[in-house]
């Protein structure tokens, strides 16, 4: 019979065994999971805010232009001037016969007068100016978010090219440590003829100068996958020495290429900087058409309610006045001119902006799909040459132990399958960051789209 504590320490090595399993799992950070913490959690997307909520206040402040205003004033004087007197005297309603005497006239007593005063103004008329303010401050709320989207848009590819950066940097390193073992192979391998007379001792120091290489490889790999999840966490607001959890290995893609006249019919419907100017044209033009309002007059509405008291407790005379004004800009001296013509050059270079746009646009998307068809053939040419540098390895170390081979020709092929592994790696990380690109400069790359959910 096995001993009890035998049993009981078997047990408990499943058990923990078995919970290691999904602990593992919760630790891989795919792609999407990445984007989803980045667009959630990224310092950069948190600065947009402010700016959006203050261009939807804008637009508030925009439609109180429809309302009324109402001021209130109050105010406290004294003084001998005559006709200070004279006037405070009358609002008052403490005005005497005995006030027209010369003396009193001319040489009055000091009088104190505490003024109470409320105005409202309403604009009746002013051919559009204010709503085209209003119209100009709800732009202003489109362009806000429009910039936001455009910031998530560059997020979303900084966190895929991250992510990406950070596959290759662990496929680096992996590529590193499996040259680091082949060269201490190599070097054991070498001793091993050496101490047997069947290679000479030239061949053992170059041996370790090689496994000394690799090593420092191995450092440098090592040191740019920490940078690389470094700045992986910091795209998803985390703190920069957190551990990310397991990355997709990087392996070569089969994506599903839309034509070219398909992905610029979408650019224009979907860019949001593309927006963003079409709303700047439109402010252009609201401004434009404004500036010429100016030359048309405005009918102003005016109501005022006054109180005058001879002190705080005291109380004197109130009055009101209310009427019509129409302010009519007859001439400025040509600046309203001057203003109108400069905001319909404006809008002149607006127009012009937009169009070269849609032609830096076009070229955008026609290089990124010339550099996704380039990674493409890239990738199966890498992938030919990785399985060849294999082969011509295993070759030559059998050819090496067999005496038939040098020791250039062995560290050779290690350089060369080391190198081929590190071309298929980069040539698949370029060729899934062109397609994120292609859906880029299309407007399309989204949280759902295939760039950022094909694994």
């Amino acid at each position: 019979m096995r001993n009890p504590r035998y049993l009981i320490r078997w047990t408990s090595a499943l058990f923990l065994a078995l919970l290691a399993v999904p602990l593992e799992a919760q630790e891989r950070l795919t792609l999407s999971e990445a984007v989803a913490r980045a667009l959630e959690n990224n310092p950069d997307l948190a600065i947009d805010a402010p700016g959006r909520e203050a261009a939807r206040l804008d637009f508030k402040a925009a439609r109180a232009g429809y309302l009324p205003r109402l001021d209130f004033e109050q105010s406290y004087l004294a003084g001998n001037n005559p006709v200070f007197v004279f006037g405070t005297l009358l609002t008052q309603q403490r005005f005497t016969a005995g006030n027209f005497a010369l003396d009193a006239l001319n040489s009055p007593d000091p009088v104190d007068n505490l003024q109470t005063r409320a105005t409202v103004q309403q604009t009746i008329w002013d051919f559009g100016r204010t709503r085209d303010r209003r119209d100009q401050a709800r732009l202003g709320i489109d362009m806000a978010d429009q910039s936001h989207a455009d910031h998530r848009r560059q997020i979303l590819l900084a966190v895929i090219n991250g992510y990406y950066s950070a596959s290759l940097a662990q496929s680096a390193l992996e590529t590193a440590r499996s040259a680091l073992r082949s060269a201490e192979a190599i070097e054991k391998q070498a001793r091993a003829r050496v101490e047997s007379g069947l290679a000479v001792e030239a061949d053992l120091l170059r041996s370790r100068a090689f496994l000394s290489a690799a090593r420092q490889q191995e450092i440098h790999a090592q040191g740019q996958l920490e940078s690389a999840m470094a700045h992986l966490n910091r795209l998803m607001g985390n703190p920069l020495s957190q551990p990310v959890g397991e990355i997709t290995p990087l392996s070569a893609a089969d994506f599903s290429l839309p034509s070219e006249e398909n992905l610029l019919s979408e650019q224009k419907r979907h860019r949001p900087d593309y927006q963003n100017i079409l709303a700047e044209l439109r402010q252009a033009e609201i401004a434009a058409a404004s500036r010429k309002k100016e030359f048309l007059p405005v009918v102003t509405g005016y109501g005022a309610w006054e109180a005058d008291n001879p002190s705080l407790g005291d109380y004197g005379g109130n009055n009101w006045a209310a009427g019509i004004t129409l302010r009519w800009n007859l001439f400025a001296g040509g600046a309203d001119a001057a203003q109108r013509d400069a905001a319909i050059q404006r809008l002149e270079q607006k127009r012009r902006q937009a169009t070269a746009m849609e032609s830096a646009m076009a070229l955008e998307l026609r290089r990124s799909m010339i550099q996704y068809r380039t990674a493409e053939q890239q990738v199966k040419a890498a992938q030919a040459a990785e399985a060849q540098s294999e082969e011509g390895l295993r070759i030559l170390k059998n050819r090496y132990d067999a005496g038939l081979a040098t020791m250039t020709d062995l560290l050779s092929a290690e350089t060369a399958r080391s190198s081929a592994r590190t071309s298929l790696a980069e040539a698949t990380y370029r060729h899934r960051l062109s397609y994120a690109q292609i859906e880029y400069s299309a407007g399309i790359l989204s949280p759902t789209s295939p760039a950022t959910n094909l694994q």
